[in-house]
């Protein structure tokens, strides 16, 4: 009777360490991979047929253990293009945080060592490591196409597909984790701007009428645009502003007889020429000279560029250059001073001059 009730005990222990080992190992199965989180791909283009550039970036709670590979598979209807290593940037953040990235090193085809190996199986991008790997919660970039830059001057070889709509990138690979990002493709992501700037060219003369007074051989005279009888000391007489919007500036001439007499035409003070000369008292001399201010790209042209000295070269029915700006330019002020002297045996008569000014935008 004792041995049939150690029997009986025997088998119920048998069936008790049986039921637990079944037990622990059913619990060892249960692995499960992680989600990636702060996943995205940025695109140059989402428009459809159009090359596109991929930033793509996650965040792998796992980790990339030596040997280990990340995949990225495209959807049907992108074009993988021309296989290039330099098309290729893989980059690791020292956080969660996806910036501050640090890049790795790539190769086509097996990985080796610290270098990571890159091949392209129809639409899925393999990545391997060899001996390199990642901590769990860091941020990983992958770029494909023309914004490649590490390990050369990548090129855009990936194209978006022909139709839009909606199409998921998965990325995986033997690490464990996984995620997808959702591109959507338009049929033309650009939005076409256009507007007017109007053309712009603003002249002004400060006065039309300007003052020489009584003439004298004992001694030069100035115009003046207040005092009548004219200035014995140089002053400004007038001043033109221009100011345009035109790509290639402005032109600013002059044009007109020098001072002739009103009671016979054939009656004149010589005009100093094209080569500025000084004033000079006793002698028939009419010309002026200018100074610019506030305009950009203003160049002053000879004989009324001169610091000191006056000049005419223009006439009646041929105009002179006295400025040229080489482009758009705010307001440029242009501030003449004019001289005349006469000789001890010039005409009497009344002496006048009529000069027209011209500014011409260079659109």
């Amino acid at each position: 009777m004792l041995k049939k009730n150690v029997w009986f005990s025997s088998l119920g222990l048998l069936i008790f360490f049986g039921f637990a080992f079944n037990f622990s190992v059913s619990t060892i199965e249960q692995v499960y991979a992680a989600a990636l989180s702060n996943l995205s791909d940025t695109q140059s283009s989402l428009k459809a047929e159009a090359l596109s550039d991929h930033t793509i970036q996650f965040v792998t709670p796992t980790g990339i253990a030596a040997g280990q590979a990340i995949s990225i598979t495209l959807p049907s209807g992108y074009a993988t293009g021309t296989f290039a290593i330099a098309n290729f940037d893989l980059a690791t953040s020292t956080s969660a945080s996806c910036s501050g990235f640090t890049d790795a090193l790539l190769q086509s085809g097996v990985a080796s060592g610290l270098t990571w190996g890159v091949t392209v199986a129809t639409s899925t991008i393999y990545i391997t490591s060899g001996t390199a790997v990642i901590p769990a919660n860091r941020c990983i970039q992958i770029e494909i196409g023309g914004n490649a830059t590490s390990g050369g001057a990548g090129t855009s070889t990936l194209v978006n597909p022909i139709t839009p709509g909606a199409y998921v990138i998965n990325i995986g690979g033997t690490f464990g984790d996984t995620g997808y990002v959702t591109e959507y493709i338009v049929p033309d992501d650009a939005v076409l701007m256009s507007g007017t700037v109007n053309q712009s060219l603003t002249f002004t003369v400060s006065t039309s009428t300007i003052y020489f007074g009584v003439l004298g051989a004992g001694g030069a005279k100035f115009a003046s645009s207040t005092n009548t009888a004219g200035d014995t000391i140089e002053t400004i007489a007038h001043t033109l502003a221009v100011g345009t919007n035109a790509p290639s500036g402005f032109t600013l001439s002059v044009r007109g007889q020098t001072l002739t007499s009103q009671q016979n035409s054939n009656n004149t003070i010589d005009f100093i020429g094209a080569v500025a000369a000084s004033s000079t008292v006793g002698v028939e001399q009419f010309g002026f000279r200018a100074t610019e201010s506030g305009g950009v790209g203003v160049t002053l042209f000879a004989p009324f560029s001169s610091p000191t000295s006056y000049g005419y070269n223009a006439t009646a029915s041929s105009s002179a250059t006295l400025a040229v700006g080489s482009g758009s330019t705010p307001t440029s002020t242009f501030s003449l001073r004019y001289v005349t002297n006469i000789g001890a045996v010039t005409e009497a008569g009344t002496y006048t001059a009529s000069l027209v000014y011209v500014a011409t935008a260079n659109f």
